[in-house]
């Protein structure tokens, strides 16, 4: 079919400018937008051996670097992996830092906003990257499942920083930096199309919140590039705040408008043509961020001793108009989150300038003792799992079935939530989970059975089970009402 645009094609159309900008080192991004299985998460993602945007950019990058080996200069690569979920920002790759509420979205003079405390995983290889994202894809799934969300209730931002570094004529130390940007957007839809009610509904209104703050911004940046004074609103939403270079400032962007072919969907693909139209008008300044590493350092240090003389003097100014009627307990509370973002900006910096002092080597070694032992427990559970009765989840999203795995052992295996001692060996957490709601029991990998604790709900089959029944291949238990059960 001539018409057909496969992976490749919609690479070579997108993802290899994204890809030839950050050798230059300009600031990339790329995002998709559109209503709910359009095939977004396909395109930037991909599925199986289809592979999408982000696994085929960053597999063409590595090739790239090892071309390029045997040349003076260094090549350093960090992965960054973000969902926003309700308007709280999660870090899938260091699940054990989420806090309730989300993670801060602070805002720095330089560097624009930021997410403090997301994981930043440096990677030598590509195969690296393969595995912190499907870890990350793993996270997306447990949360989810907790949650009883899916994952097009939530916006999923996959960063990679790319840094070149290397002497100039006169032995200064230079870098050049890219940050690509690759954003999975929220499903957009309206919820009398949907049916939506309860849960759904709020996620529903806290997607389209973001995705309205986003259409918002790019007209009012569609508005400023036509010489309109226009305030651009940044900073009512996560997204659009996490997304600020990537609209208005200093990068390269390309936006995939996905669209549904059925004739139900005519008012969703209208407004995403809509949004797609507005988008083209906006022009951004992107510049290579190329600077001396020694004079970044000097900076930083500059810029640290100032704050830290400031903190301790607290000779920094608050303006606060009379008119405003702010009490002095006011005055006094808008003082000290003063003091908190400048002790926080300056912990950033300490921060950036401790990583800039390391070697490569040193990053990399670091990273790798983290995910030693991880890697290795995951690797085994993959051996295992060649002869050894399992549980895989079912989710109605392909791309987070088969993600989590729970073996069943020869014995008993309980199976409950965290609050049970002693710890269940299939530990689960969501709705309707009891500490004590199943056994499994294995009788030397020959007959496999599941007894449902007093109390517990579960269906085999979509069949209410009441007593200890054996299980056979493929059959599906589920533990309602959470959703991606095994």
């Amino acid at each position: 079919e001539p018409s057909y645009a496969d992976q490749n094609r919609v690479f070579d159309d997108l993802g290899r400018g994204v890809l030839e900008n950050a050798w230059k080192g300009y600031n990339c991004s790329l995002f998709a937008y559109g209503q709910t299985g359009s095939g977004k998460s396909y395109s930037m993602v991909g599925y199986g051996a289809n592979k999408g945007i982000v696994p085929v950019t960053c597999e063409e990058l590595f090739k790239g670097i090892e071309e390029k080996k045997g040349s003076r200069i260094e090549f350093q690569v960090v992965l960054n992996m973000l969902e926003i979920y309700n308007e709280q920002v999660r870090d899938l790759l260091n699940p054990v830092s989420n806090v309730k509420g989300g993670l801060k979205v602070r805002e720095h003079p330089s560097r624009g906003f930021y997410v403090d405390g997301a994981r930043l995983v440096p990677v030598k290889t590509y195969e690296d990257i393969e595995e912190r994202i499907a870890e990350g894809t793993k996270n997306r799934t447990i949360a989810s499942t907790n949650m009883n969300a899916t994952s097009s209730r939530a916006h999923t931002i996959v960063s990679v920083t790319f840094t070149q570094k290397s002497k100039n004529e006169s032995g200064q130390n230079m870098a050049r930096t890219s940050i690509i940007n690759l954003v999975d957007l929220a499903g957009s839809e309206r919820a009398d199309s949907t049916g939506a009610v309860g849960q759904r509904l709020q996620e529903g209104a806290a997607i389209n919140k973001s995705l309205s703050t986003l259409g918002n911004v790019i007209k009012a940046l569609a508005d400023g590039s036509t010489g309109k004074k226009v305030l651009v609103p940044y900073r009512d939403s996560t997204l659009t705040k996490l997304l600020k270079n990537a609209l208005g400032g200093n990068s390269k962007t390309i936006m995939i408008a996905a669209l549904s072919p059925a004739d139900i969907n005519f008012e969703e693909t209208l407004s995403t043509l809509r949004f797609a139209d507005r988008a083209k008008s906006i022009k951004t300044k992107a510049t290579v961020n190329e600077s001396p590493t020694d004079k970044l350092i000097r900076e930083l240090r500059t810029e640290n001793a100032r704050l830290l003389e400031m903190l301790k003097k607290g000779n920094f100014t608050l303006e606060v108009s009379e008119s405003s009627g702010a009490s002095e307990e006011e005055i006094a509370r808008m003082r000290k989150q003063m003091e908190e973002e400048l002790a926080q900006t300056l912990e950033v910096n300490r921060r950036e300038m401790g990583e800039m002092q390391k070697s490569w080597e040193q990053r990399l070694a670091e990273s790798q003792q983290v995910y030693v032992e991880k890697d290795k427990a995951e690797r085994q559970k993959q051996v295992e799992r060649k002869t050894t009765p399992h549980f895989w989840n079912l989710n109605e999203d392909p791309q987070l079935s088969n993600m989590v795995v729970h073996l069943a052992k020869p014995g008993s295996s309980h199976v409950g939530n965290k609050k049970a001692s002693p710890a269940p060996e299939i530990l689960l957490n969501g709705l309707s989970i009891l500490p004590e709601h199943a056994v499994v029991k294995n009788e030397q990998n020959e007959t496999i059975s599941l007894r449902p604790s007093e109390g517990a709900k579960m269906l085999l089959n979509g069949e209410p089970l009441t007593g200890e029944v054996p299980l056979h291949h493929n059959d599906r238990a589920r533990l309602p009402p959470a959703q991606g059960s095994t």
